[in-house]
């Protein structure tokens, strides 16, 4: 891709990624068509754009916020995406929130039925809370704009 900056990269990366969700056909209300056109898109733009969408949502509003937009539903792949690109106090933190959300340990369908369109409780949004400070807490220890282009600069070798 020659000389280009990491946010670049990922802009493009992202960019990409948004608008061939925005022109996919499927319905809003249906997790599984949802998730299903996410993965339609390349490995690195659906890498970005979890990652990014999970950086959006947690620091505009918490991972209340991040589970409350069904994000959540990506969060196993979130964990998996972060680790590949060796952000992995990150990966900790979104790892450690699922037991709130989840506390039975639903997988795959199961799991993405429950956190799609999920109402948080009071206790959720105050153990959620405790997340949120730690991944604050990550600013200036692990960048996720350098992770994650550092990643993708060898991807595009």
């Amino acid at each position: 891709m020659g000389n280009i900056s990491n946010r670049a990269l990922i802009s493009r990366l992202y960019s990409s990624a948004d608008q061939q969700l925005e022109d996919a056909e499927f319905d809003a209300e249906s997790w599984s068509q949802w998730y299903h056109a996410v993965q339609e898109l390349t490995g690195p733009e659906k890498m970005v754009y979890v990652i990014v969408k999970l950086n959006q949502t947690v620091t505009n509003g918490g991972f209340a916020e991040f589970y409350e937009t069904s994000f959540g539903v990506f969060a196993p792949e979130i964990i998996h995406a972060l680790n590949e690109i060796k952000a992995v106090a990150t990966a900790k933190i979104v790892s450690s929130s699922l037991p709130v959300v989840n506390p039975t340990g639903l997988l795959d369908e199961a799991y993405k039925g429950l956190v799609f369109k999920l109402q948080l409780s009071e206790q959720q949004r105050t153990q959620l809370y405790s997340h949120d400070i730690r991944y604050d807490q990550l600013d200036g220890h692990e960048n996720l704009e350098d992770l994650l282009g550092a990643y993708l600069q060898e991807v595009f070798k």
